[in-house]
């Protein structure tokens, strides 16, 4: 376990990107509404909702809508089970130096964060000559630039009003590197925090064959405030999820930072990207490409969270509106290449396309699985939200072997944070057309 997070009092996990997860947990709450009526909360059990399906018997009301959103539901509901009883484990890894890394670091007047990230970075248990430490110093109007670079970093500095965001910023830097003098490139956000044992375990993941590997996404700070707590719980869950997905032998999803490409992936598949989530955009290009994303689970990243909740609802927006953009963009050429991959033979990276089919469009169904639940009785929904959620949260706390206490009594406004998703989910869809980039403050 990381020094930088003893002092919190609890073994860390999180997601491959928060949103994909956030959407995850949604959908558990969301099937639980499904089985409401009009008369009560939960008056028949749910397998009796899962036999009319099975059955074909509609429900009363949207009856063929919500099964098919529930066979979405159950899908995922199937995969987190299976995480929660997968056990973690942490590699004793000797510091051998085999893979030479770039560490990628686009900041954009990050001058409160960018140092200490830095000087984290490069005293990780790495031979000092394998890794190099690369901040793109974004359209900064700030100190990031000279910081960085006190604190040891190559410095490339970017100016580009027309182009604005990450997926820009390292698609320059890309062509400013020379790349080939790497085996693999880590891009990590400029408030990021490794475990010591970081690059140790992309190492020996490059060892065993595996070509993209995202790490292990934790929350810097988990007890900083309400926000924040949530977070930590949809994290946490989320890397149940990818747990679950590396033993089944699907894809993980990357998580916008702590991921691992080597360098031969970024020269053959190319990093062009044109939404607001880069991350699942990759993904998606990775998976049609007949790549797939490993997950290592001792590849600790620490994150830092919004403390604020105008802060987060700007930067959920965002990633609804790329989701949105993403599904719209690739829901044709994931079809078309199941249909090649089925074509043939290879049954593996089928199931792949599949999994990332079932999850793109998530955030469209759950909306609409709202909708319904909302028609079937407001008041069952709103107490079966505010019920649920923070029962539900207990299972990846427990899993986690969280024992923070501060989280756990965070855990009633689990309910407030879900709901602030509905009315983010729709604006995000309705305006998906609005590809505005904006940092979220640390």
């Amino acid at each position: 376990m990381a020094d930088t997070c003893s002092w919190l009092g609890y073994r860390g996990c999180s997601q491959a990107h928060q949103r994909d997860q956030d959407r995850f947990f949604t959908a558990i709450v969301v099937s639980w509404v499904g089985s409401l009526n009009e008369d009560g909360l939960r008056e028949r059990p749910l397998s009796k909702d899962l036999g009319r399906l099975w059955q074909g018997k509609p429900e009363s009301k949207g009856g063929k809508s919500m099964e098919i959103i529930a066979l979405f539901y159950l899908y995922h509901i199937l995969i987190f089970m299976l995480g929660l009883g997968i056990p973690r484990t942490w590699r004793a890894l000797q510091s051998r130096g085999e893979h030479r890394f770039v560490v990628v670091i686009p900041a954009h007047n990050e001058e409160n964060v960018i140092r200490e990230s830095v000087l984290n970075i490069r005293s990780c248990n790495y031979p000092a000559g394998r890794f190099d430490v690369c901040v793109i110093a974004d359209n900064c109007t700030d100190r990031t630039a000279e910081l960085a670079e006190s604190a040891g970093a190559l410095v490339l500095q970017r100016f580009n009003r027309e182009l604005v965001g990450k997926q820009h910023a390292i698609k320059w830097a890309f062509e400013q590197i020379y790349l080939d003098e790497y085996d693999a490139v880590i891009i990590l956000d400029a408030d990021n925090h490794i475990d010591p044992n970081y690059l140790n375990v992309m190492d020996d993941e490059l060892s065993k064959g595996n070509r993209v590997i995202q790490g292990y996404l934790d929350a810097k700070n988990p007890g900083d405030s309400w926000v924040t707590a949530n977070y930590a719980y949809m994290t946490w869950y989320g890397c149940r999820l990818l747990m679950a997905r590396k033993f089944l032998g699907l894809s993980a999803w990357l998580g916008g930072t702590g991921m691992c490409i080597r360098t031969d992936v970024i020269n053959r598949v190319g990093w062009d990207l044109h939404t607001l989530t880069d991350d699942v955009e990759y993904t998606c290009q990775l998976i049609i490409a007949g790549e797939k994303v490993s997950f290592a689970s001792d590849a600790i990243v620490y994150d830092q969270k919004p403390t604020k909740i105008m802060d987060s609802l700007r930067q959920r927006l965002r990633w609804m509106r790329g989701q949105t953009q993403t599904c719209i963009r690739y829901m044709p050429s994931l079809l078309m290449a199941m249909g090649r991959f089925w074509w043939k033979g290879n049954l593996g990276q089928v199931a792949r396309v599949f999994d990332a089919l079932m999850w793109i469009p998530m955030h469209v169904m759950i909306f609409a699985a709202v909708v319904l639940s909302v028609h079937q009785g407001w008041w069952q929904y709103l107490l079966s939200v505010f019920l649920s959620v923070p029962t539900l949260y207990i299972l990846p706390l427990a899993a986690e072997q969280i024992k923070f206490s501060r989280v756990w009594a965070y855990l009633f406004t689990g309910g407030a944070f879900f709901l602030t998703w509905i009315p983010i989910t729709a604006y995000g869809v309705i305006s998906c057309g609005n590809k505005k980039w904006w940092r979220t403050p640390h």
